[in-house]
């Protein structure tokens, strides 16, 4: 396998895995894939920026590193003219290796004590925040430099890193908040045959056809295209027609999805905090049927109240 080709799985697993780590544990994550490309001893990704010249550390992730050897850069970063240079060429990944570094004085009060003899370093810039990136790969074996390969590599790798950095956190910070789960998406044509579908889409598939392979979909799917809905065992598929295609958006059954279609009428109603009465009124039926469409909602959500069938339907996006 060539280095481009290991840079292009680094890419998919970082674009396709971003939203499904913790975000405390995707720099490291993150960090470990570029690893299988690069290897490395030991690295550093830090946020800041500039101001009047200093360059200001917000916050940064090390992997075997010493603390204290952040504590000693802070008091001797003003020597530090390779983190200069990255600062003044920014967004340029830089290889300094061992024979540049020993010569200066940052060597030897700070890299030379914990080990750092090659580096990869790069400051990503952001201009419309005026925040950037620093990343460095580290080597603690003089005799071993990081070769111009793997440095365009890393060059190819780190605005990945970055974005799907932001994506996490963007997606962490938003995790607390009550929202429809989001759908797995995939779209077919009017013949059942898929044309672009997302993993995640595939996962839930073949929890319903474990032996399912596509492109076309399984027999049973591409039938409930007309109704616009499939309710299986293990899923629920929605069909969008879009133009001449469909856009199908699966996710994991739930009880909500075991209510007829009256039912869910009646469950979107009781939802807006109306009475059997009312329901009856706004749907044109008995009261008496209205009456036995909220028994039968509650006994198959196991819900009593309508403020619970409120909240089951809000967080599965039925309302």
């Amino acid at each position: 396998m060539t280095m481009l080709d290991r840079v292009g799985d680094v890419l998919l697993e970082l674009h396709r895995g971003c939203r499904k780590q913790a975000a405390e544990t995707f720099p490291g994550w993150a960090m470990a894939l570029v690893r299988e490309v690069i290897p490395n001893s030991a690295w550093l990704w830090g946020s800041g920026c500039v101001m009047d010249g200093e360059i200001i550390v917000h916050n940064f992730l090390f992997d075997n590193i010493p603390l204290e050897s952040m504590q000693a850069w802070e008091q001797y970063k003003h020597l530090d003219i390779f983190a200069a240079r990255a600062a003044e060429q920014r967004n340029v990944v830089h290889n300094f290796t061992h024979e540049t570094l020993e010569k200066t004085e940052i060597y030897q009060q700070v890299y030379r004590l914990v080990g750092i003899e090659q580096m990869l370093g790069v400051y990503a810039y952001k201009p419309y925040c005026g925040l950037s990136d620093s990343i460095s790969l580290y080597r603690s074996d003089p005799e071993m430099p990081f070769s111009e390969e793997q440095r365009l590599a890393m060059q190819c790798l780190v605005p990945h890193l970055i974005e799907t950095r932001h994506i996490n956190y963007l997606e962490h910070l938003s995790s607390g908040m009550q929202r429809p789960p989001q759908p797995s998406l995939a779209a077919s044509d009017c013949k059942g045959v898929i044309h672009v579908a997302e993993e995640g889409f595939v996962e839930l598939l073949r929890l319903e056809w474990p032996q399912w392979c596509g492109p076309r979909l399984p027999e049973l799917l591409s039938n409930g295209r007309p109704a616009q809905r499939y309710a299986g065992k293990a899923i629920t598929v929605r069909f969008v027609p879009v133009f001449d295609m469909f856009l199908l958006k699966a996710r994991p059954r739930t009880a909500v999805d075991g209510l007829s279609k009256r039912e869910l009428e009646v469950a979107k109603q009781l939802a807006k905090g109306t009475n059997h009465k009312e329901v009856a009124l706004n749907l044109a039926i008995a009261p008496a049927t209205a009456r036995n469409h909220i028994a039968s909602i509650h006994a198959k959500l196991g819900t009593s109240k309508g403020t619970q069938v409120a909240t089951m339907l809000l967080s599965e996006g039925w309302l």
